[in-house]
């Protein structure tokens, strides 16, 4: 008898009505997993991860399995029900996460296990702020939690540990007057630390309508607002910072635009300058590409960075004078992920609707 294969390479042609179809007559009711919005590493061998549908799951790394993908540790949802847009580690094995418009959610374990990870209490702020889209707790005034809200406003909290609470301090406004997106949007996507004192710490924000911030907390002062991008046509996804290094992520519009910005912090006056910019595309025919997330990392050739984008790419690349791309592979389906990098060793996570881990 012979293969298919063969006869087809003799040119034996077979009937249409032999072919499978490509589509079924069946409808899809939805998956299991929605798109993950957050991404937060607990500890070296912990992460979090935050969806639009409300779910909160903690996952074990597993990267010395070649075929086994993180392990579920916890799984829960947010009182609200609602997508977890960011999630913040605080001291004491716990952490802050989105809940709604009008509230933020505490979580804790007891110590060596998250599998007894509860819910602590909501914490209730006025609803102009809206809903947490990023934040960062830092050690300054015996512990501060800045949130940042689709409002274009930050939020600064006091952080108690035991027991687990957080007392609001107050609001800071950040919003850019003329947001570089075309529907007046001022999410603050991302807050990442500088500095930090015993009294003082000085955050860097990232926002939606353009605005790069640097912001002493507790005090709530503004020590300077930068756009990144004059000429933008969307606003910053994320932003990671290393040492007096910022690295911004958006959306390139048009093949002259840039998706990935490298800036360089002035500590004598909280300045921010642009040093060099880069356009993460695989497919040029394309009018657009967000780049979701990009963190600092290391690998055996040193200091790297990683970024993720919505041709489900993952891009990495060193920094230096300039911007220095390797090159991508590509991981998952056409979707922007979040990211989570962790130095204890190098261990890179990757979470859009499947999770990938990697080693560096």
């Amino acid at each position: 008898m012979r293969s298919r294969r063969e006869l087809a390479e003799r040119g034996v042609s077979f009937p249409a009505a032999d072919v499978a179809p490509t589509v079924l007559p069946i409808t899809s009711s939805g998956a299991t997993y929605q798109m993950a919005q957050a991404l937060a590493w607990l500890d070296d061998q912990h992460f979090a991860v935050g969806r639009w549908d409300g779910s909160l799951s903690i996952f074990t790394y597993t990267g010395t399995e070649p075929f086994a993908g993180p392990l579920i540790s916890k799984a829960a949802t947010t009182p609200s029900f609602q997508g977890v847009r960011t999630i913040v580690p605080v001291a004491g094995r716990a952490f802050v996460t989105s809940n709604d418009d009008r509230s933020l959610s505490v979580w804790s374990a007891h110590e060596g296990s998250w599998a007894d990870l509860r819910l602590r209490g909501t914490f209730t702020y006025a609803p102009a702020l809206g809903v947490a889209t990023g934040g960062r707790a830092v050690a300054a005034a015996g512990g501060t939690v800045v949130m940042g809200h689709t409002s274009g406003f930050l939020s600064v909290w006091k952080y108690q540990a035991q027991p687990p609470r957080l007392s609001f301090v107050r609001s800071v406004d950040i919003r850019n007057p003329q947001p570089v997106n075309p529907w007046g949007l001022h999410d603050v996507h991302a807050v990442e630390a500088l500095s930090t004192s015993a009294t003082a710490a000085r955050v860097v924000t990232g926002s939606e309508d353009g605005y790069v911030c640097v912001v002493e907390v507790p005090s709530g002062d503004v020590l300077s607002r930068t756009v990144y991008n004059p000429g933008a046509q969307r606003g910053i996804n994320d932003l990671n910072v290393r040492g007096d290094s910022v690295l911004v992520a958006n959306c390139s519009v048009g093949p002259a635009d840039h998706n990935l910005w490298y800036f360089t912090v002035d500590r004598s006056t909280w300045g921010v300058t642009l040093k060099d910019k880069a356009n993460l595309i695989a497919d040029s025919q394309r009018p657009q590409v967000f780049n979701f997330n990009t963190v600092w990392g290391e690998y055996s050739g040193g200091p790297c960075w990683f970024a993720s984008t919505e041709e489900g790419a993952l891009w990495m690349g060193t920094a230096d004078a300039q911007l220095n791309v390797i090159g991508y592979q590509e991981v998952t389906s056409p979707l922007g992920s979040a990211l989570g990098w962790n130095d204890g060793p190098g261990r890179l996570a990757m979470v859009a609707y499947d999770l990938y881990e990697f080693n560096t």
